[in-house]
């Protein structure tokens, strides 16, 4: 019997739940420096990709606006209210979401991404089953790997 390699990372006991354009992403809640609205955010066009940027403890974090297919989008949409600010990562980086929710690890079954799905340097890294729902699994240094390529 072939292992499960997602079953093999030591994730966090809960995750965050970010929901962005009908897409339900999953981060290691040991990834997320805070969530923040994003009443604060200083509008800015960058060349890496970014729709603005936040000051949060003294640091300047880059915002970026996701679609439902992981790519970058170039303004940020009405209904992305809170940023999740990510930790453990550099350059620091948040992303923009329209909903949060926490979920504990053991509300979720993790399974591999299908070989179908999977892609070069594609930021997911396990799919999780909740209820009838099918969740992707990321985390913070998948998600900047990508974003210091600007490949996301």
């Amino acid at each position: 019997m072939e292992n499960n390699p997602a079953q093999l990372v030591d994730w966090s006991t809960h995750f965050i739940a970010l929901v962005f354009d009908g897409l339900s992403l999953l981060i290691p809640q040991s990834d997320v420096y805070s969530l923040e609205p994003t009443v604060d955010i200083i509008s800015t066009a960058s060349h890496n990709g970014s729709v603005g940027q936040l000051e949060q403890s003294g640091n300047m974090w880059s915002l970026y606006a996701l679609s439902s297919e992981l790519n970058l989008l170039n303004s940020c949409p009405e209904t992305y209210h809170i940023a999740l600010l990510m930790k453990n990562v550099q350059p620091a980086f948040g992303l923009l979401c329209e909903q949060v929710d926490t979920i504990d690890h053991n509300q979720i079954s993790i399974h591999p991404v299908p070989s179908a799905m999977k892609t070069e340097n594609s930021p997911l890294l396990a799919l999780a089953l909740y209820g009838n729902e099918v969740r992707y699994i990321s985390s913070a240094s998948a998600l900047s790997r990508l974003l210091t390529q600007g490949q996301i």
